[in-house]
C-alpha cells in the first residue's frame, strides 16, 4: 500500500478552498446564557481601553482588590494572568471574525467560569 503522505506531498490546494478552510467553524446555536453579553461587555472594555489584556492590573476592580489581604491578592493576580492570556486570544479572534466562532464560545465559557468561581470566594475583584 503506498504511502499516503508520500501521495499527496506535492498535492496544492487550491486559492478558493483554502479560504474556505482558514474560516472558523460557527456555531449555529450561539453563546451558552448570558455569555455573549460578557463577550459584549468584555470587547468594549478592550475598545475603550479601560482593558489592556498586555496588562493584567487593568482586570482588577480596585475598590475590592486594593482591600484584598495580600495572600488573596496574589491569587488575584496569577489568576489575573491566566484570564488575560484567554483575554488576548478573544481579542484577536475577535479581530478576524467577530461571530460566535467555537473557539471564541470556548474560551468566553472559560473565562466567565474561571471568574466566577474566584469571584465567589473572593468577591467581584475583575472588571468584566
Amino acid at each position: 500500500m503506498e504511502d499516503v503522505l508520500k501521495k499527496y506531498e506535492s498535492y496544492q490546494v487550491d486559492d478558493k478552498t483554502q479560504q474556505k478552510l482558514n474560516q472558523p467553524l460557527k456555531d449555529k446555536t450561539g453563546f451558552n446564557e448570558g455569555h455573549e453579553e460578557f463577550l459584549k461587555t468584555l470587547i468594549q472594555k478592550l475598545e475603550k481601553g479601560d482593558l489592556d489584556s498586555h496588562k493584567p492590573a487593568t482586570l482588577y476592580n480596585r475598590a475590592i482588590y486594593d482591600k484584598l489581604p495580600e495572600e488573596e491578592q496574589e491569587k488575584a493576580d496569577l489568576t489575573a494572568i491566566n484570564l488575560m492570556s484567554m483575554i488576548r486570544q478573544i481579542e484577536s479572534l475577535w479581530k478576524i471574525d467577530q461571530s460566535a466562532t467555537f473557539q471564541i464560545q470556548n474560551l468566553v465559557e472559560s473565562v466567565f467560569q474561571m471568574k466566577s468561581k474566584f469571584e465567589q470566594q473572593y468577591g467581584d475583584v475583575y472588571i468584566i
